[in-house]
């Protein structure tokens, strides 16, 4: 049976910088978003059928730029 050695800590490249976005911002941006959607379903019935694809394309914009903004760096 062959074994295979464990990873040096020098294999491994590294950024020198932690692997962490704007945590607060993100956190705020979701919530916002939260609560579009939360609202749209709401009110969604109620309102005409192109304003609330323009709003969840709204929100879903606003996740996208929380996540590139803000979010954790991968």
């Amino acid at each position: 049976m062959v074994t295979m050695p464990p990873e040096a800590p020098s294999d491994r490249v590294t950024s020198g910088r932690p692997a962490g976005g704007r945590p607060v911002l993100f956190t705020v941006l979701l919530a916002v978003a939260a609560l579009g959607v939360l609202a749209l379903l709401v009110a969604g019935p109620a309102l005409a059928p192109s304003l609330a694809v323009v709003s969840a394309a709204g929100l879903i914009s606003l996740m996208g730029i929380a996540w590139a903004v803000a979010g954790p760096r991968l």
